[in-house]
């Protein structure tokens, strides 16, 4: 009977907290991709209007990642020691304003600096909400949670929404359209930066609306080796993020990062380019509502990928089967030349290239906790920070060189592969340091 008590009042407490923090975290996550995204969006008409070229377009869409690499491990410390409704309201609120001013650019240098900003600005957003996910939520759980903040609304429902404005608001006020569409969409996460400010509550130990019972349930489930770990000293963080399984995974989720970011920045020109191959004309609005249909069956393959790798707890051969699909889907890409095989190979590229670092981030949070844990994230996706700030730049200068985008997909293609690699050869060394068991699944030490 107490079991079932207990296992009552977790659920509750759990229901709770997805009803609350979730939302926002989620709301979050996809201002900030429709943010980075949407510029590929106005590329369709601002490149041209601006004068830049697809390398310089690449450019200032890949230096985005400067600021970002550079504060990355100093906001999540920072994270750590103030909160999350402090500091993640303090990203919104910045990067918001910044974007919003993206509207204003008239030429490639000014973009460049504009986009390096917002990347000085949005810093340890993404790890961040990692954190906030493993405060609040089972590691049995985690997984689930995290697929719910990813789920890519930003393209899903943004990428056609900011290529309706782009064309249906152009000469408005004067403006061409892109340029009111990076101006409202920038104003978005500052409004959000309200609603997270009053209601995004840090740690369980803070929640007034949790019962007393409800918080320890919350705490207790969070960390079940807690009252291990906490007699446990921390290794020097120097010797944690040099350990090589780390290095492996994060080189790996460099990989997944190089594939996924530089797909949304292109896959509204790559559409349109598959259009004019097949002699289809697409105006912005059908560019923008083909470039979400990928996603939406992406987002239904990765929900079930991750879903039955949290039920199993296996996440190994989950996170390399995810980055062979990518690879599958890329190679349907570049050889089938048809609008719909094209579909087809987004929708697996994404799922993999989605599912995949998933898995890894349920890999990297074995053994680490506190702000140790804190600074493993951010130091993971720091590796992704610097893949994803050339992978749009290879790809805009493949495309210029070529004439397509066929030998910018097989880089990427070539990268999946050696993400699925790097999670194998990661996984024996975790299994031979006993934190992982022969299947893939976290040992008691974890």
């Amino acid at each position: 009977m107490e079991s079932a008590a207990a296992s009552a009042l977790f659920a509750s407490a759990q229901r709770k907290i997805v009803r609350r923090i979730v939302p926002i975290l989620m709301l979050m996550y996809t201002m900030a991709y429709l943010d980075r995204i949407n510029i590929g969006t106005a590329a369709l008409r601002m490149n041209a209007e601006i004068g830049i070229t697809q390398q310089v377009f690449g450019l200032a869409a890949g230096l985005f990642f400067i600021g970002y690499l550079l504060l990355e491990i100093p906001s999540n410390v920072i994270l750590h020691k103030v909160g999350a409704q402090v500091w993640l309201t303090r990203i919104l609120v910045t990067w918001g304003l910044i974007s919003a001013a993206t509207a204003f650019v008239q030429n490639g240098w000014q973009l460049i600096v504009v986009r390096m900003l917002l990347g000085v600005a949005e810093a340890g957003l993404f790890p961040g909400l990692i954190y906030c996910l493993a405060l609040w939520f089972p590691p049995s759980m985690r997984g689930r949670m995290l697929v719910i903040l990813v789920l890519p609304w930003a393209v899903i429902i943004g990428t056609p929404m900011s290529a309706a404005i782009v064309q249906y608001a152009d000469g408005w006020m004067g403006f061409s359209g892109w340029r009111i569409m990076l101006f409202v969409e920038g104003l978005l996460p500052v409004l959000l930066g309200f609603v997270s400010a009053k209601f995004l509550t840090s740690t369980p130990e803070q929640a007034d609306w949790l019962t007393d019972e409800e918080k320890r349930a919350v705490i207790s489930a969070r960390e079940p080796d807690d009252a291990i770990a906490a007699d446990t000293p921390e290794p020097p963080l120097r010797q944690t993020l040099l350990q090589p399984h780390l290095i492996l995974l994060s080189l790996a989720y460099a990989m997944a990062q190089m594939g996924f970011y530089a797909s949304l920045i292109f896959t509204p020109q790559i559409v349109k380019e598959f259009g004019n191959l097949l002699h289809v004309a697409l105006s912005t609005v059908q560019v923008g509502l083909i470039s979400a249909v990928p996603s939406i069956f992406g987002m239904a393959i990765y929900w079930f990928w991750v879903s039955h790798s949290d039920k199993t707890g296996e996440r190994v051969w989950h996170a390399i089967a995810s980055f062979l699909v990518a690879a599958l889907g890329i190679w349907i890409l570049v050889a089938v030349p048809s609008l719909y095989a094209s579909v087809i190979g987004l929708a697996l590229m994404t799922a993999g290239l989605v599912s995949g670092p998933i898995c890894i981030w349920q890999l990297t949070a074995i053994g680490v906790r506190g702000k140790t844990a804190a600074v493993v994230f951010a130091y993971v996706n720091c590796f992704g920070i610097v893949s994803s700030m050339f992978s749009p730049y290879l790809v805009g200068l493949l495309k210029d060189l070529t004439g397509a985008y066929d030998a910018g997909l097989a880089a990427l293609a070539l990268a999946a592969v050696l993400g699925a690699a790097f999670v194998f050869v990661a996984s024996r060394l975790m299994q031979h340091r006993k934190l992982l068991g022969s299947v893939g699944r976290a040992t008691a030490v974890a």
